[in-house]
């Protein structure tokens, strides 16, 4: 049995920062029924486990929070890759190297590059074709439920919209990075508004205003479905806010990019570069890419049989 495993800080380039990933590149041979276990006992953001295919450029993932197995997950993808090169499952060659790696609910193709200082930048493509709903609650409510000043809330160049893939995101444009990083939710007040009938549980908040010169836009995820003092990852959140940028009247067709960070020094920042194709009348293509740091090799030392 093969307990060896890494851990890897994701969308930076700096140990201690980003999302913390743990990856298990040989889990053919894990019991089903520990890889809940496992994932609750290392208490990461994601915990990912790699099983080889009939194809050598092809890996299945399974990919578990704390909470329970992940359908999908970007986070992961970039973590996955950088321990194939490491444990030699991939080799690279020329400019970039792509492999295929299967989700519970889509497959992807990512792209792998060594940059001049030996880090790992990856990209991966998706497909994605969001339903954007105009209908939103109030501003008074919104400044409620997210405990900010009504003055705070964007409505000049943005406006909140629900934009649901997989899942419904109410998508909240703010004035600025400080009041994106002082809005709290208020359950209370979310269960006394209009924004319960739209049955989104995740809240992304953002502003194009931001403190750091290599963002273009500053996010953070706050709901009903996320702890009072959590300020999870965003990934898992690009597809739909591609999708609400593409849907404002001033973004024609063709292809846009731009980077998108959550979090702060203190807190662990993420920086996500993304490019999106808008075609009117098609699905959106998106490529998310960002670097990732190896931290740690470990290995689990109990047993994983009943």
């Amino acid at each position: 049995m093969n307990s060896i495993y890494y851990t890897l800080d994701v969308f930076t380039n700096t140990a201690f920062q980003g999302a913390q990933i743990a990856v298990f590149p040989h889990a053919d041979t894990l019991p089903e029924e520990a890889l809940a276990r496992i994932a609750r006992e290392l208490n990461l953001s994601e915990t990912v486990f790699i099983y080889s295919t009939d194809d050598s450029q092809t890996f299945k993932l399974r990919i578990f929070s704390p909470k329970g197995e992940v359908e999908f997950a970007g986070h992961p993808i970039l973590a996955t890759a950088h321990v194939l090169v490491e444990t030699g499952q991939v080799v690279l060659e020329g400019s970039y190297t792509s492999i295929q790696l299967k989700q519970k609910s889509q497959d992807v193709t990512a792209n792998i590059s060594t940059t001049d200082d030996g880090s790992k930048f990856v990209q991966f493509t998706l497909q994605s074709s969001p339903v954007v709903d105009r209908y939103a609650p109030t501003g008074s409510e919104l400044a409620q439920l997210l405990s900010i000043d009504e003055s705070d809330i964007e409505h000049s160049s943005y406006h909140t919209r629900l934009v649901s893939d997989e899942l419904p995101y109410l998508i909240v444009p703010l004035k600025s990075q400080q009041a994106v990083e002082k809005a709290r939710f208020d359950l209370n007040a979310w269960s006394q508004s209009s924004a319960p009938t739209m049955a989104a549980q995740e809240i992304l908040l953002f502003s194009a205003k931001t403190t750091s010169s290599d963002s273009n836009f500053h996010g953070r995820l706050v709901g009903p479905s996320i702890g009072l003092n959590e300020d999870p990852p965003i990934g898992s959140a690009m597809p739909v806010f591609a999708a609400y940028i593409a849907s404002h009247d001033d973004v024609r067709d063709g292809t846009y990019s731009f980077a998108i960070d959550r979090g702060a020094a203190e807190s662990r920042r993420s920086l996500l570069q993304v490019e999106m194709d808008k075609r009117t009348g098609r699905s959106i293509t998106l490529r998310v890419g960002g670097d990732s740091v190896l931290v740690s090799k470990n290995e689990l030392l109990v047993s994983l049989v009943n």
